[in-house]
């Protein structure tokens, strides 16, 4: 499944560093919910990124996100 995650520029460049994100890691279902985050938070990066299809839902987050209790990998960069 597509999911997006929202990031700054000081933790993209954390998961540049170690190769991936730590878990938990956590995204949003739509663009539209992870573009409300973004402007909430101050987030300005938003990642597209494939979660397995059975990725949890997580609790709360307007049954809008999804998450991962593994490190998301990344292959090769941005």
């Amino acid at each position: 499944m597509i999911v997006y995650h929202v990031t700054s520029a000081k933790k993209l460049n954390k998961y540049r560093k170690s190769g991936g994100i730590l878990p938990p890691v956590r995204a949003w279902e739509t663009i539209q919910a992870a573009q409300r985050f973004s402007i909430n938070t101050g987030r300005p990066i938003i990642l597209r990124l494939k979660f397995p299809n059975d990725a949890p839902k997580l609790v709360g987050h307007f049954n809008q996100a999804r998450v991962l209790e593994t490190m998301f990998k990344f292959n090769g960069g941005f």
